[in-house]
């Protein structure tokens, strides 16, 4: 059951130059990025009981190795919790059309509360462009299994993004999120939003989000 809301800002960029014409998300890991071009994103999330900060950064150093950081901390209700994580992507399937897949192995560390220890996580991603009714968007779904943090916990996580895309005006993007603690309790989040183009380059997503867990 879903029963609390957050204020959701995200802000995305791409460098040195490159069009927002496929999927810019976080979870778009089925896709590696072009040779010597990146993605960066920062995001904000508003709560009664705190906040939480995420940066994002991606960059294809190969035609087929993407090099990238994930950095999150977050504060509620006087907990507080951070990863920092290093992460190489590595195709699986790469095609102009259908569905695209990679794999990706991440490693760095996690707190919670004031411990901090050693985290590992793979994700097997899938993700493809669709057109419908003469709309189009595209279609993303991470399944990552992660081992450790300071409570040595095993957990499972799958996100799924279903992105629109729009010639004017702002684009709807829904996401849902899934984690899964070994011996805990589902922790599910819905996060619809609308992404507006501010230049060839940049775009900002807002949001609210809903999860199963926290203020109420």
């Amino acid at each position: 059951m879903l029963r609390s809301a957050a204020l959701l800002v995200l802000f995305c960029s791409v460098f040195p130059v490159a069009l927002l014409t496929g999927p810019r998300s976080p979870q778009a890991g089925a896709w590696l990025e072009q040779t010597q071009r990146g993605f960066i994103s920062s995001s904000l999330r508003l709560r009664p009981s705190g906040q939480e900060l995420s940066a994002y950064a991606a960059y294809g150093a190969t035609p087929t190795l993407t090099f990238g950081l994930d950095l999150n901390q977050s504060d509620s209700g006087g907990f507080q919790s951070a990863h920092a994580l290093a992460f190489a992507r590595l195709p699986l399937r790469q095609r102009d059309t259908g569905w695209q897949w990679a794999m990706e192995l991440a490693a760095g560390q996690r707190r919670h509360s004031s411990s901090w220890s050693g985290v590992t996580r793979v994700t097997l991603s899938a993700g493809r462009g669709w057109q419908l009714a003469g709309r189009s968007g595209w279609i993303a779904v991470d399944l990552a299994r992660e081992w450790g943090g300071p409570d040595a916990t095993q957990a499972w996580k799958l996100d799924s993004t279903l992105g629109f895309n729009a010639r004017s005006g702002p684009a709807p993007i829904l996401q849902i999120e899934l984690y899964q603690p070994r011996d805990a309790a589902l922790v599910s989040k819905l996060l619809p939003g609308l992404r507006w183009s501010l230049s060839n380059e940049r775009e900002l997503l807002t949001g609210v989000e809903w999860r199963s867990f926290g203020d109420t």
